[in-house]
């Protein structure tokens, strides 16, 4: 079957979404946003605004383009905090595993099949080919300066591998003393954090082909634990296969490893700024403010301030459509 649509034109994009109903106040502002955002980009956050199973997609009667726009920001802000929380999260990884495993099975123990369930010859040749590819200098270094051992210490060569690498290369890791540490490190089971780091490599590779996270229904599913070593959620999520169980995740690992992160400011104040975004669609309980998990995670000073500033802002904008 032959693809029948053809490509439309800015102009033809706005009278097709009038024509389904959309308002657009702005037929310049809308334009500007469809020249660098795309019609196809923005037609994910169009369908929760759209009348259920409308063959001709039409819009409710109080859906606009300015409310489509502000669902794609707040999409975007939040894949923004959760880039820079699973970064963080993943520069600790790497750190943990070099250290309980250096100081337990020496320098190179990635070279050691002993250590390894399965695919070790798989994973090895991945690192020789990313160390002969990598470029950077104290991986070039090693090389100018040592014959032996034939490839550099794990500190160094873990570093070039990618968080999907890592993951993998963890899961594979025979569950001994030195993966348990690095679990305990986080406060949880080595199976619950192999789970949680395929999960967050997924939610990784969303945020960095700024695909949409809002809404979304995430086909690499994370383990919810039952008990962990550490305060853990006790609303589950209203939908667990959603966004919300992400930043659960997130939240609770950065405070294993700073419990001073700012994260947990950075997604109030988001969702304090962006108040009438639909959370439920996201997997948020509807008392998540109130479960002692999130009530244990204190938010910096000036990330309460902008809470407070938005409530007023958003308390001032009800003031005056009640008017």
């Amino acid at each position: 079957m032959k693809f029948p649509k053809n490509a439309t034109t800015i102009p033809e994009q706005l009278a097709l979404l009038k024509k389904r109903g959309l308002k657009i106040i702005n037929d310049n502002s809308a334009a500007k946003t469809l020249n660098n955002i795309s019609y196809y980009r923005l037609s994910a956050y169009f369908l929760s605004f759209q009348k259920f199973g409308s063959p001709s997609h039409d819009f409710m009667p109080w859906a606009d383009f300015k409310k489509v726009e502000k669902l794609y920001i707040f999409d975007r802000e939040l894949r923004s905090i959760l880039l820079d929380a699973i970064e963080r999260i993943e520069v600790a990884l790497r750190c943990r595993i070099v250290y309980e495993y250096c100081h337990r099975h020496g320098n190179n123990w990635y070279e050691d099949p002993s250590l390894f369930i399965r695919e070790h010859t798989k994973f090895l040749k991945k690192v020789h080919t990313e160390l002969g590819n990598s470029k950077e200098v104290f991986i070039s270094h090693y090389y100018s300066k040592y014959t032996v051992p034939q490839h550099p210490p794990a500190w160094m060569s873990m570093e070039i591998l990618s968080f999907g690498q890592i993951s993998i290369m963890y899961k594979n890791l025979h569950n001994n003393d030195a993966k348990k540490a690095v679990a305990r490190h986080f406060g949880v089971s080595p199976s619950v954090l192999e789970s949680w780091l395929e999960h967050l490599v997924y939610i990784r590779n969303i945020c960095a082909h700024h695909s949409r996270l809002w809404n979304r229904i995430m086909t690499v599913k994370a383990t919810i634990p039952t008990k962990a070593s550490e305060l853990w959620i006790s609303y589950p999520p209203s939908k667990p296969d959603k966004i919300y169980t992400t930043i659960c995740i997130a939240a609770y690992l950065l405070e294993r490893v700073n419990s001073s992160s700012i994260f947990a400011g950075k997604i109030r104040s988001l969702i304090k700024r962006f108040n009438n975004i639909d959370l439920n669609a996201a997997g948020f309980n509807k008392n998540w403010q109130s479960d002692p998990f999130w009530k244990s995670i204190s938010s910096p000073f000036t990330h309460k301030i902008r809470i407070v500033i938005f409530s007023c802002i958003n308390a001032i904008k009800i003031e005056k459509r009640l008017a």
